[in-house]
């Protein structure tokens, strides 16, 4: 089977492709069990809000929900902002 996301996520810089993997299984719709968590990153609504995001993020495109997750770690670093998947992936 053909992933329809491929030709985007190869465009990640590999730290984020790294959490990505972690957090969604590279699934930009991905929702998580309790509806909590959004999209690629994983974002909640409030963090997504807080980068500027609007909408869902699970029905935003990848360079959106990329955008959202290189302010959030600028703002964050990547161990605060996806502290077990940094720590899983050796992000720093």
């Amino acid at each position: 089977m053909i992933d329809p996301y491929f030709n985007d996520v190869e465009l990640l810089a590999d730290d984020y492709r790294k959490i990505a993997v972690c957090e969604s299984s590279l699934n930009p719709r991905a929702v998580n069990p309790s509806g909590k968590y959004r999209g690629m990153f994983q974002f909640d609504n409030r963090s997504w809000t807080w980068v500027g995001g609007s909408g869902d993020p699970s029905t935003a495109s990848i360079a959106e929900q990329y955008k959202r997750a290189r302010i959030l770690v600028a703002r964050q670093g990547f161990d605060r902002a996806f502290p077990q998947c940094a720590k899983k992936m050796g992000v720093n």
